[in-house]
């Protein structure tokens, strides 16, 4: 996940861990705590595998390390693009950081991003429509509170896919 944010942001710049720490964390919101001790040591392993280039530039009297992104760290970044987005706890901010770098990708590698977060978020409509019948059959304080959770989780999802059809009618139109 955090290799293909990486990747990603160096597609359009060389930048600093402590840049691509800051597009990180803002990518992924306050709730996901990113740090620098896991940013730095994956620089350095994508340097190894030969996936990007770090050099010392000298800035306001400092010496900073930018990373660029090479021709093998480009073919690593839509190698990964193409990969299925697994299930699990961290789906959600897998499809966040895809999002964040699909203007990479051609227009129809981009609706097809667009169209499998519809896919999952109408997957999302589904199990919590049932979970919602699940939690009517008994009534009691406890259901009533869960089912207003999942009515939440509910209207993100339709927020979600209506934010979709806005962005790939406007992605046909523009490009």
């Amino acid at each position: 996940m955090n290799e293909l944010f990486i990747l990603g942001e160096l597609m359009e710049e060389p930048q600093s861990g402590y840049d691509l720490r800051n597009a990180l964390q803002a990518s992924l919101g306050r709730h996901r705590k990113v740090s620098y001790g896991v940013i730095y040591p994956l620089l350095e392993k994508l340097e190894n595998d030969g996936f990007l280039e770090i050099t010392n530039v000298e800035s306001h009297g400092k010496n900073k390390k930018i990373a660029t992104i090479t021709e093998k760290g480009k073919e690593r970044f839509f190698e990964l693009m193409k990969m299925p987005i697994p299930s699990g706890a961290h789906t959600a901010d897998i499809y966040l950081i895809k999002l964040d770098v699909m203007q990479h990708l051609t227009i129809e590698e981009q609706i097809q991003l667009l169209d499998q977060f519809d896919q999952e978020q109408r997957d999302i409509i589904e199990d919590t429509q049932f979970a919602l019948k699940k939690l009517a059959e008994e009534d009691s304080k406890d259901h009533w509170y869960a089912s207003k959770r999942f009515e939440l989780r509910l209207q993100q999802a339709n927020i979600a896919i209506d934010w979709i059809k806005e962005f790939k009618h406007k992605l046909k139109k523009e490009w």
